[in-house]
């Protein structure tokens, strides 16, 4: 998730910078005071790879958006982001959802699950490495407390989230009340009915619009998607 160095790069530049601006910060400038050229480029591959740094990609864009919005949200709002360009991230945030509140959560846990769910896709010494790359993330989002012993804890979800993640269900096609119920706010770990909550504050704060009509709902989020865009999600329909 490389959090850390993400907040870094997003610090060095403008809300505004291109994806060259993002890229030269990191190697040209060494925002991020690496040692050499090489972990420069790397670096910048990463966030790249995870993140794009191009806010001529809608899922980007909008994250920057609200990442200036609340800086509570910035975990949970990159950690979308990232699940957004990593399948294996997104499919396992379910795994770690089903785990209790208060429970430890394991590195040979996570292994389990990667070689029972990915049988023909990981060797052992690469279901560890995965594992523990995984638990990082979870512990940098929120789903995860704890140094040595991870705990299952509850990430922190606010209304900017919420509307990030209704956003994210919105450009794969989703609408009205499905929005509600689609994989991206599954990864946030709350019930429909709280989902609906926070999207009815984020309404009240300007963030979306959210109308309730008994059970028809309708969600639009005006200014954050161009034309194409909007074209291009209803498509998906």
């Amino acid at each position: 998730m490389m959090l850390s160095e993400l907040t870094l790069v997003l610090e060095h530049t403008d809300a505004k910078a291109t994806n060259s601006e993002y890229l030269e910060a990191i190697v040209g400038e060494n925002a991020l005071g690496k040692p050499t050229q090489s972990t420069r480029v790397e670096t910048a591959r990463k966030l790249t790879q995870l993140y794009t740094l191009d806010p001529a990609r809608p899922v980007f864009r909008i994250f920057r958006h609200f990442w200036e919005a609340d800086v509570t949200a910035r975990p949970m709002l990159a950690y979308l982001a990232a699940t957004a360009r990593d399948p294996l991230l997104r499919e396992a945030t379910l795994f770690v959802n089903s785990i209790a509140q208060g429970n430890t959560v394991s590195p040979s846990q996570i292994s389990k699950y990667l070689s029972d769910t990915y049988p023909k896709r990981f060797q052992e010494s690469t279901a560890i490495a995965t594992a523990q790359r995984l638990a990082s993330s979870w512990s940098q989002a929120g789903f995860l407390t704890g140094k040595v012993n991870k705990i299952r804890s509850k990430p922190i979800v606010s209304p900017v989230v919420v509307t990030y993640a209704l956003v994210l269900g919105y450009l794969s096609g989703s609408r009205g009340k499905m929005l509600l119920d689609t994989i991206w706010t599954k990864i946030l770990n709350r019930k429909v009915s709280e989902i609906a909550d926070l999207a009815a504050d984020a309404s009240k704060q300007g963030w979306m619009n959210y109308k309730a009509i008994g059970s028809v709902i309708e969600l639009t989020f005006p200014g954050l998607l161009t034309p194409l865009e909007e074209k291009a999600s209803n498509e998906q329909d």
